[in-house]
């Protein structure tokens, strides 16, 4: 499949399982052997403890444990890509070491499957919604060329970003905040208490206690950091705000 045609696939793809077969379907033509797809949801966000997964020619067991047992917590490679925001070769994470007990395990475990080598490519999307692209080469295949790395990450981020567009609509409709009141969930978001919130909008105190009583029966939550977290989850507020 030429980069032309996936990127036009998967612009017209109107689900979440034509987005997947659209990205499998491209590497079926390339060096590529297994495709898996994480889908890690923000903290605070309605599907927090959902993430997602989508593997093909990976163990089916291996695949299950991946995710029932959170092991993508303990997989260095998910945590080098993710730090240095750049694709991570499987035998290179090994090289860059575990950082403890956990990942020590999950790095022989990887090993005794015997997977062969291949590269995690790190993705992003709106609102802290982060994924994993592991891509397994055919055998012989230790490195790409500089030039289909970066095709492969292309291919990767928009499927990422497309999954998102989506899959968020899907989850419901987000909680509606007046103005005010995503404007002190904001300062609240930066740490500022309630005199200070008050302080800098011309309020009284007691006019920000009972604007955050208001947001905290919107978020469904009972504090501050609760509604400051599923704020930035949801994508009501950003981070930088």
């Amino acid at each position: 499949m030429l980069l032309g045609d996936y990127e036009s696939a998967v612009a017209r793809a109107a689900t979440p399982e034509a987005v997947w077969a659209t990205f499998s379907d491209y590497f079926r033509e390339m060096v590529v052997d297994r495709v898996l797809y994480l889908h890690l949801p923000p903290i605070g966000a309605p599907d927090s403890r959902k993430p997602r997964l989508r593997a093909e020619s990976f163990p089916e067991e291996l695949v299950v444990r991946y995710l029932g047992e959170r092991l993508y917590r303990d997989n260095p490679a998910l945590r080098h890509a993710h730090q240095r925001a750049e694709p991570v070769y499987w035998d290179e994470a090994a090289e860059l070491g575990p950082a403890n007990e956990r990942e020590s395990e999950f790095a022989e475990m990887f090993r005794k499957a015997d997977l062969g080598d291949g590269v995690g490519i790190p993705v992003f999307g709106p609102d802290g919604r982060m994924g994993q692209c592991g891509l397994g080469f055919r055998k012989g295949v230790r490195r790409l060329d500089p030039e289909v790395l970066k095709e492969f990450q292309w291919v990767c981020e928009l499927a990422h970003l497309r999954y998102c567009a989506l899959l968020v609509p899907a989850l419901g409709p987000l909680p509606e905040l007046s103005p005010r009141e995503t404007e002190i969930l904001a300062w609240v978001a930066r740490g500022k208490s309630n005199p200070l919130i008050a302080e800098i909008l011309g309020i009284s105190s007691h006019t920000v206690d009972a604007h955050l009583r208001r947001i905290y029966l919107k978020l469904g939550v009972f504090d501050r950091i609760s509604a400051a977290v599923r704020g930035i989850g949801i994508g009501l507020i950003r981070a930088q705000s």
